[in-house]
């Protein structure tokens, strides 16, 4: 996954840096940053991730509710 691709992802879920971090189980808004500017490896579970949101709508459904109860 590209950085662009992550970017592109995260923002069809309408979600900021630091809600998306918090969904998704990494550190803070920052290291999505990071993710997003190239400067780190998006890790490979969180590839998989996403594809299965953009895939099966009730992963989606499952990981956009899981960021409205953080």
């Amino acid at each position: 996954m590209t950085p662009h691709e992550l970017k592109t992802a995260r923002n069809a879920l309408g979600l900021s840096a630091d809600r998306f971090a918090a969904t998704v189980g990494v550190a803070d808004g920052r290291t999505v940053r990071r993710y997003e500017a190239g400067e780190r490896a998006v890790p490979g579970p969180l590839e998989r991730l996403l594809q299965l949101a953009a895939e099966v709508p009730q992963a989606r459904a499952w990981l956009l509710n899981r960021a409205s109860v953080e």
